[in-house]
C-alpha cells in the first residue's frame, strides 16, 4: 500500500500549502464577508422572504469558487513544475500519473473547505435575512441580528487566532485562520439552532433551512469539475491563463443552452460545442427553492454522475499530457 501512502501525503501537503497562500485566505475571507454582510444590504424581498439573500449567497459560492478552483489547481501543478518541486518529487519512486491525481485530490479538498465554508454561510444569511414572523409574541418583518452579530464575530476571531498563532507560535496565518472560520461558522449554526429568529432562547425550535443544503452541494460538484478542467490545463498553461480560461468556460457553460442548444439541430458546430461544453445550469438550481420548492436527491445523483464523467475525461486528458511533459 505504499502507493496509497504516497497518494494521501501529497494531496494533504497539496491542500495545506493552497491553504497558505495569502491568495486563497484572502479569497476565502472577501467571499465570506461579502456574504455575511448581505442580509444588512439587501432591502428587497422580491415576493419571498429570504429568496434574494440566498440567491446572491450561492452567486458568490459559485464565482468566488471558480478562482479558488483555478488559482489551486495552478498552485498545486503549474508552479511546482516552474520552481522544479515536481522534478524533485518525481525523481523519487513516485509515479506521473498518482502524482497528478494525488495533485487534483489536494485541490478537491481546498475546493470541499471553501464550500463548506459558504455552504453555512448561506445557511446562516438565510436565517438572518429579514423575515415576516407571527409566534413569540413577534408580529411583522424581523432580521435576526443576534445570529448576525455572531457570523461577524466567526469572521473577526478568526482573523484574531491566526494573528496569535502565526505570532505565538509561528503556524501558517492562511490555514490557521481557515479552520478557525470554519470551526467558528459551525458554531454560529449550532448556536442558531438555540435561540429564535426575535432572540429568545428555544432550543431546536427555529432550525435552518436545510433545503439550502443540495443547492449548494451542486455548486460545489461544479467546482470539483472545475478544479479538474483547472488541473488538465495546469500541465500546459501557466496561472493567468488557466483563471482566463475557465472564467470564460464558465460564462460559455451558462449560456450553452442559448448559444448553442437551440442552434445544435441545424448547425454541426453549434452540436460539437453544445456537447463539449459543461452544462452550468444543471448545477444551479437555486430557482428550484422558490415557493417552498426543494431539490430531489435523484436529481442531485444524476448530476453527480454527469460530473464525475465529465471530471474523469478530463482528468485523463490531464494524465496524458502530463505524460508527456517535460520536467
Amino acid at each position: 500500500m505504499t502507493w496509497f501512502r504516497q497518494a494521501v501525503a501529497l494531496a494533504g501537503l497539496t491542500a495545506l500549502e493552497v491553504l497558505r497562500q495569502p491568495v486563497c485566505l484572502l479569497l476565502v475571507l472577501v467571499s465570506i464577508t461579502l456574504t455575511a454582510l448581505l442580509p444588512f444590504l439587501i432591502l428587497h424581498r422580491f415576493g419571498e422572504d429570504g429568496k434574494l439573500v440566498r440567491d446572491s449567497a450561492f452567486a458568490l459560492h459559485a464565482v468566488f469558487g471558480i478562482f479558488v478552483a483555478g488559482y489551486a489547481a495552478t498552485t498545486a501543478l503549474s508552479r511546482e513544475l516552474q520552481g522544479g518541486t515536481a522534478s524533485a518529487v518525481l525523481s523519487k519512486p513516485v509515479s506521473r500519473d498518482l502524482f497528478f491525481l494525488a495533485k487534483f485530490a489536494g485541490v478537491v479538498g481546498v475546493v470541499g473547505i471553501f464550500s463548506l465554508c459558504s455552504g453555512l454561510a448561506t445557511l446562516l444569511v438565510e436565517r438572518i435575512g429579514e423575515k415576516f414572523v407571527t409566534t413569540g409574541g413577534v408580529i411583522g418583518y424581523v432580521t435576526d441580528k443576534q445570529t448576525g452579530v455572531f457570523l461577524l464575530l466567526a469572521l473577526v476571531m478568526a482573523c484574531v487566532v491566526g494573528a496569535l498563532a502565526n505570532y505565538k507560535r509561528q503556524r501558517p496565518f492562511g490555514s490557521i485562520t481557515i479552520t478557525a472560520l470554519l470551526a467558528g461558522l459551525v458554531i454560529c449554526v449550532v448556536i442558531g439552532c438555540l435561540f429564535a429568529r426575535s432572540g429568545e432562547w428555544a432550543p431546536f425550535a427555529a432550525r435552518m433551512d436545510w433545503r439550502l443544503v443540495p443547492v449548494s452541494l451542486l455548486i460545489t460538484i461544479a467546482l470539483v469539475l472545475m478544479s479538474a478542467l483547472a488541473m488538465a490545463l495546469s500541465t500546459v498553461v501557466g496561472t493567468v491563463p488557466t483563471l482566463t480560461v475557465c472564467s470564460a468556460v464558465f460564462v460559455m457553460g451558462l449560456m450553452s443552452d442559448y448559444l448553442f442548444g437551440q442552434h445544435a439541430a441545424v448547425s454541426l458546430w453549434a452540436r460539437v460545442l453544445y456537447s463539449i461544453l459543461p452544462n452550468w445550469q444543471h448545477f444551479w438550481v437555486c430557482d428550484q427553492l422558490n415557493a417552498g420548492g426543494q431539490v430531489s436527491r435523484a436529481y442531485v445523483g444524476m448530476a453527480s454522475l454527469y460530473a464525475i464523467v465529465y471530471a474523469a475525461a478530463l482528468l485523463c486528458l490531464g494524465v496524458v499530457v502530463f505524460r508527456q511533459r517535460d520536467v
